[in-house]
């Protein structure tokens, strides 16, 4: 059987118990019908979005989620755009050693991604490893965001993978190496960097939520860079967040 199938299968088992226990808490087992939709709901999605069901009826004219399904997913994905705090945040800027003075402003302010701009020049490796060990020490740095001289968004890479790179004696590349691809802009070698998302695979703000959800699928990511009109970085859509609001959307289509 596919493994997909298996999955769904076992994913509307495992909800519909935990809502029958939860019942049974305050009063007795009873499984009701609004509880066999609750469950089922997140499951057809999952089986619609992965292209395993193309509708699901209940009853002859009776609940249609494939329509409920279709409107949520043509909505655009502009709420669910989270622009990352503290960003652009443009280190290591002509002087290595007032660069890295800058470092505690970045810390302060929950840094979450640092800006490069290729072919700016005045790039040091040293400076650019001193950023990275220091702000991934807290939780919060997570990409490295780089942008044409124009502003027009080059691609996105994993902070926190990249710094582990570095930091191994054995690696491809040293920050020396990172800080040349950026003043020479490099774009072959830097399409190389971990977790790399270029700005062809980002989603504009006007996709579809549905369309954004096939994009993370056929990449086999967790989120996606999204950019505006002009192709300027505006922030990171997750797929945890756009599957909750398709069931939130669908849920409020189902109850109309």
């Amino acid at each position: 059987m596919d493994t997909t199938i298996i999955l769904s299968v076992g994913g509307f088992i495992a909800i519909l118990a935990v809502l029958v226990l939860l019942r049974a808490k305050s009063s007795r087992f009873e499984v009701k019908p609004t509880d066999i939709i609750v469950a089922v709901v997140p499951v057809v999605l999952f089986l619609l979005v992965t292209g395993k069901l193309q509708t699901f009826e209940i009853g002859e004219g009776g609940l249609k989620i494939e329509a409920a399904f279709v409107k949520a997913s043509e909505q655009s994905i502009d709420l669910q755009v989270a622009p990352l705090t503290g960003v652009p945040a443009e280190p290591v800027r002509l002087d290595p050693k007032e660069a890295v003075s800058k470092i505690p402003q970045l810390l302060e302010r929950q840094t979450e991604g640092l800006l490069f701009r290729l072919g700016h020049g005045g790039y040091w490796g040293s400076a650019i490893e001193e950023y990275f060990v220091a702000l991934t020490r807290q939780p919060f740095l997570k990409y490295l965001l780089i942008e044409h001289p124009d502003g027009r968004f080059f691609g996105i890479a994993d902070a926190r993978a990249l710094t582990e790179l570095l930091q191994n004696p054995n690696a491809p590349f040293r920050a020396d190496d990172l800080a040349r691809w950026f003043n020479q802009s490099d774009t072959k070698a830097l399409v190389r960097l971990p977790g790399f998302i270029a700005a062809t695979d980002a989603v504009p703000t006007g996709t579809d939520k549905f369309q954004a959800l096939q994009q993370m699928e056929a990449l086999g990511v967790e989120r996606l860079p999204a950019v505006d009109e002009a192709q300027r970085f505006v922030g990171m859509v997750e797929r945890s967040r756009l599957t909750a609001s398709l069931l939130i959307d669908v849920t409020k289509s189902l109850q109309k």
